[in-house]
């Protein structure tokens, strides 16, 4: 299997622990405590800074480059290019309803809370789209030539997950922490905290 498809699906198991943390949000409270909200603006500003910027925009290029060469069903190609545009957009409403939920202002908690799901739900059923329909395509289609332009496409993108790596960004430590804590393994332990 080619070596960005092995990331990619590696960061699809990372997501999904991740996403594991909405489902247990209660979605009937009204008053969740701060360590909740906190957690909620972690998986928020982490769902919207690293899929959004850096792992779709691999994927599109995926779609992109087999589009080029016929490989891809249109249908196909499509959808994942409307599944991340309305994930990127749903990720940014939920930061903005947390906001407005804490300061107690035009949105409630058990809104904020379904619309989490929701994204959840959206973003699993994204993830199941990608490894069906287009890593299997791309893994027997793409040569090593197309993988180079597709990785180099964007260089200023760093290539590492900023919660999953060895150096955790200082805004993700707790988040990790969590997630670690969650998922009852050793394998997250003792990250670094960097920046």
């Amino acid at each position: 299997m080619n070596g960005v498809i092995s990331r990619l699906l590696l960061e699809h198991r990372n997501l999904g622990k991740l996403l594991g943390l909405l489902d247990r949000f209660p979605v009937n409270r009204n008053d969740p405590t701060l360590d909740e909200i906190t957690l909620l603006a972690d998986v928020f500003s982490y769902l919207t800074c690293f899929p959004d910027l850096r792992h779709h925009p691999l994927e599109d290029r995926i779609v992109a480059r087999l589009r080029t060469r016929n490989a891809l069903m249109a249908d196909i190609g499509d959808e994942i290019d409307r599944q991340h545009q309305v994930l990127a957009r749903q990720g940014a409403d939920l930061m903005r309803d947390l906001e407005s939920a804490a300061r107690a202002e035009t949105t409630s908690w058990p809104a904020v809370a379904g619309n989490a799901r929701l994204y959840a739900e959206r973003l699993r059923h994204n993830m199941a789209v990608e490894e069906l329909a287009l890593f299997p395509v791309a893994d027997e289609v793409l040569d090593d030539a197309d993988w180079r332009a597709i990785v180099t496409a964007s260089p200023g993108q760093a290539p590492a997950d900023p919660l999953f790596v060895l150096q955790t960004e200082r805004r993700f430590a707790e988040l990790r922490r969590v997630i670690v804590a969650e998922a009852g393994c050793d394998c997250l332990q003792k990250p670094a905290a960097d920046g």
